[in-house]
């Protein structure tokens, strides 16, 4: 009988050190530590994500050489200027500049003066392929097209 009530005293004891080092929530300090210091580095990289996303299409005004560009809610390939394209995302100014540079070239050859009548006439523009057509087609515009939405 004494052994057990050995027993029975070591059980309370172990219980109360164990109560000692948690919170009634079951974490210990050391715990706690760990995960606020995982999310406080989680939100420093989460803040610094956002700080490095490039101009959103929700700030319609931004200075380029001292005057304002302002991108209108879908662009037309054929009349839209460098900058403008550059803002659309997942374009970027290198295939900015390439439709740009596609257009000019063939801006002459072309019957009407038009060189992009449809999303599919950009696919022959180097380095767009068909996952950057699906990308960037919400905000683009093409002339003749019927109710494109605003």
């Amino acid at each position: 009988m004494l052994e057990k009530m050995d027993v029975q005293e070591d059980n309370v004891a172990a219980e109360d050190t164990l109560a000692a080092g948690r919170e009634s929530w079951g974490w210990t300090r050391k715990q706690r530590a760990g995960l606020g210091i995982l999310l406080f580095i989680l939100l420093a990289l989460l803040t610094v994500q956002f700080l490095r996303r490039p101009a959103r299409l929700d700030d319609p005004k931004v200075i380029v050489d001292g005057r304002a560009v302002t991108l209108p809610v879908r662009m037309d390939p054929n009349t839209a200027t460098l900058e403008e394209l550059a803002r659309i995302p997942h374009l970027g100014e290198t295939l900015a500049g390439k439709i740009v540079a596609y257009r000019s070239a063939r801006a002459a050859t072309a019957a009407d003066g038009i060189v992009f009548h449809q999303l599919g006439d950009l696919d022959a523009v180097p380095g767009i392929g068909k996952k950057v057509l699906e990308q960037i087609e919400p905000f683009l515009a093409f002339p003749g097209a019927a109710s494109q939405p605003e």
